[in-house]
C-alpha cells in the first residue's frame, strides 16, 4: 500500500472495483473471500413505489437502511465517505424490491 499523508491507502492497482446489482425483487448476497476486505462506498436505487425501504446487511444484520418518500421518477444515491467494511467470511446482502434495481459501489482489496 502507498503511504499518503500518514495514511496507508491502497494503490488503485491493488483494488478490484465492484458494481453489485440486485435486480428487481432480488436480494444479492456476496461472501467476502479469505484474505480480502470489501468496502462499500455508495448505493443507488430508482424509486417507483415510494413506501419501500432499502437495506444493506452484514451477516443478516442491517448496517445501512433508507426509506424513500420521493416521486416515482427519482433515483436516490447514498454515499458512505469512510465506507462500510465487510471482512473475510462476512456476507454482504443488498436488498431490492419489485419496483427498481438497486446498485452498490465499492472495492475489494487484500486484507
Amino acid at each position: 500500500m502507498a503511504k499518503k499523508d500518514d495514511c496507508y491507502c491502497p494503490d488503485p492497482s491493488e483494488l478490484r472495483v465492484f458494481r453489485l446489482t440486485a435486480e428487481m425483487g432480488d436480494h444479492l448476497s456476496y461472501t467476502v473471500p479469505a484474505g480480502k476486505v470489501l468496502v462499500i462506498n455508495a448505493w443507488m436505487t430508482g424509486i417507483m413505489n415510494s413506501n419501500l425501504g432499502y437495506k444493506i446487511l452484514r451477516n443478516d444484520e442491517v448496517v445501512a437502511e433508507r426509506s424513500q418518500y420521493m416521486s416515482p421518477t427519482d433515483a436516490v444515491t447514498q454515499v458512505f465517505p469512510t465506507g462500510i467494511a465487510f471482512f473475510a467470511g462476512d456476507t454482504f446482502t443488498l436488498e431490492s424490491y419489485p419496483s427498481k434495481p438497486t446498485f452498490a459501489y465499492g472495492y475489494e482489496r487484500d486484507a
